[in-house]
């Protein structure tokens, strides 16, 4: 069985990836070319190398500064009702972002009126 991956769409920091399954078993083409067992070990290598010698930008943990010059951006404590957060959630979810970023871009937009 080969799997049809037209209709899936792989959003980054939103869509987890999980899946247990046999690659030489189970066809997965990407980019017209059948992924193996083999090729999953070797990237998941290079990528492990890559982190190990710096060459993977922005996984900095905590994420990079938003107020410059290597500074911890300051952290900001909202408490919301329930109903509220839901909304919030499903808002930020729609729009393919976090909550903290949904909510930053929401103050952001609100300050530059």
């Amino acid at each position: 069985m080969t799997t049809d991956t037209s209709q899936y769409r792989f959003i980054p920091g939103v869509s987890k990836v999980t899946w247990d399954g046999d690659l030489d078993e189970t066809p997965v083409y990407i980019d017209g070319r059948r992924y193996t067992e083999a090729d999953a070990e070797a990237d998941a290598d290079r990528a492990e190398q890559m982190l190990r010698d710096g060459l993977v930008p922005g996984l900095i943990p905590g994420g990079k500064s938003l107020s410059g010059g290597g500074k911890h951006s300051p952290v900001v404590r909202v408490v919301l009702s329930e109903d509220t957060l839901a909304q919030v959630k499903a808002r930020a979810t729609q729009s393919h972002m976090s909550v903290s970023k949904y909510l930053r871009r929401m103050i952001e937009a609100s300050l530059a009126e």
